[in-house]
């Protein structure tokens, strides 16, 4: 199985607002898709806000993460139909996003029971390559603009399933590091990382990133913020504050 770290930027499309000149001519929606338990695809939506006719590539990453951070895997569980689309000016494109089959939970499955998750890499291809796109390995592929999109599919009810985290500072030779955990069955997306006390140090404003189930992510801790400090973060939409370990 290959392992591929993304290098390239990754626009995430939360970004993508009026006033971003060369981004704000592609809107992706939904910007955090799933596939429930009952369901067998979900759709995407691509439009070409421009005035020339865009080519986009859809590719689907199986998405773990490790003690470097974010991971990303081939795979063929799940596929996006069709994986390579001509959008004309002023016009948008459905790409369906389809579960071959629904995955039995391994016991050893770095998400949580019944939790998968996923990437969509959606590239926007210059047009001079645009023919030849299928043929060229995805390594090779020339990108004009990358968006990385999260999808999280399910085999099961996650009804009462959350996220379960708890944060400490931890030490090394470069400095120190916030590291979050997640013991519980459901993924956090963390936004606006920052101390509790009266100051509001932050740690990681905006979309911080996400902690899978099961997983830990960490990031750096500025100068003059004690190791005791109570962390705060706004976890899947509403602030919550971080357990210490």
């Amino acid at each position: 199985m290959k392992i591929l770290r993304i290098l390239t930027a990754i626009v995430s499309p939360l970004l993508l607002l009026p006033g971003t000149s060369r981004a704000a001519a592609v809107i992706i929606w939904p910007v955090d898709p799933k596939i429930a338990a009952t369901e067998r695809a979900t759709a995407l939506w691509i439009e070409n806000k421009g005035n020339e006719p865009i080519t986009m590539q859809v590719r689907t990453l199986r998405w773990s993460q490790g003690p470097q951070g974010d991971l990303y895997d081939d795979q063929d569980e799940i596929v996006a139909s069709p994986p390579i689309a001509v959008i004309p000016a002023g016009e948008r494109q459905m790409i369906r996003v389809l579960r071959r089959e629904r995955p039995a939970v391994a016991a050893n499955d770095q998400t949580g029971p019944g939790e998968r998750s996923y990437r969509l890499l959606i590239d926007e291809i210059p047009t001079a390559n645009a023919p030849n796109a299928s043929r060229l390995p995805a390594a090779e592929l020339a990108v004009q603009m990358r968006y990385s999109v999260p999808l999280f599919t399910y085999a099961g009810s996650v009804t009462a399933a959350k996220p379960e985290l708890t944060a400490t500072v931890e030490r090394s030779g470069s400095g120190r590091t916030l590291a979050i955990r997640n013991t519980g069955m459901l993924h956090a997306r963390l936004v606006d990382i920052r101390t509790a006390d009266d100051k509001k140090t932050s740690l990681a404003s905006g979309l911080a990133g996400y902690v899978l189930a099961g997983q830990t992510m960490r990031w750096p801790v500025p100068d003059g913020v004690p190791d005791t400090s109570q962390i705060i973060a706004n976890v899947n939409g509403a602030d919550q504050r971080l357990a210490a370990r």
